[in-house]
């Protein structure tokens, strides 16, 4: 069954709590699979393209590139579960010192983190990384950080005579802003809780691609 209105996609992040924008996990559905091709790029309230970054500004479910370079909506109440199985409750500083994290990653961090809410454009060129020869480690620095927990996409900068560029936030910054205080938990506790929460809306296919990725515990 196809959905024609942001309200449902709502409803279905809410539903299965990690949700893909693309095809990503079997089984599980995914943007891309429950709209029709035919709404894409409308630049109407029915384009799910619009969706991916109203969802994000409206702090219904965290966006980002959180497993591998596809990107996922995460229920937002579940996000701090999730990020900390990400981040292994490791901080920048100290995956950078112990030499886990790249320089370009460890310096956007930086900026975003005293910025806030920045634009791709604007960041990368902060981060030294405009010309041409530096797209490729921009992106995996960008990538890099999103799946570590680290980074989210909040939105989008329209640009002039150009295409929109993604905003980026830390994550520590918007889930302040979305959840306010957010209960600190042990690696092992938010493994517990992404479990119970995935767990009775997964397939088995897709409860073990997701128990994969983020270490939980197998059906």
């Amino acid at each position: 069954m196809k959905i024609t209105e942001y309200e449902e996609f709502v409803q279905l992040v809410k539903k299965y709590k990690i949700f893909p924008f693309a095809e990503l996990a079997p089984e599980h559905p995914a943007l891309t699979v429950v709209t029709e091709d035919s709404a894409w790029h409308t630049e109407q309230a029915t384009d799910p393209w619009l969706w991916r970054i109203r969802i994000a500004q409206e702090g219904v479910a965290a966006y980002g590139r959180f497993f591998g370079t596809k990107a996922s909506f995460i229920d937002s109440a579940l996000y701090p579960a999730v990020r900390t199985i990400l981040t292994g409750n490791q901080s920048v500083r100290d995956l950078f010192e112990a030499g886990s994290m790249s320089r370009a990653a460890h310096r956007i961090y930086g900026i975003l983190s005293e910025q806030g809410n920045t634009d791709s454009r604007q960041l990368r060129k902060e981060a030294g990384l405009d010309a041409k020869e530096d797209k490729k480690e921009y992106d995996k620095a960008l990538n890099e950080l999103q799946s570590g927990g680290y980074i989210v996409i909040t939105g989008s900068a329209k640009q002039k005579e150009s295409w929109s560029s993604m905003c980026y936030q830390t994550s520590d910054s918007w889930m302040r802003s979305v959840l306010g205080d957010v209960r600190q938990l042990s690696v092992e506790e938010a493994k517990a809780e992404v479990g119970q929460a995935i767990g009775p809306v997964c397939s088995e296919k897709a409860f073990a691609y997701f128990a994969k990725k983020l270490g939980l515990a197998t059906r």
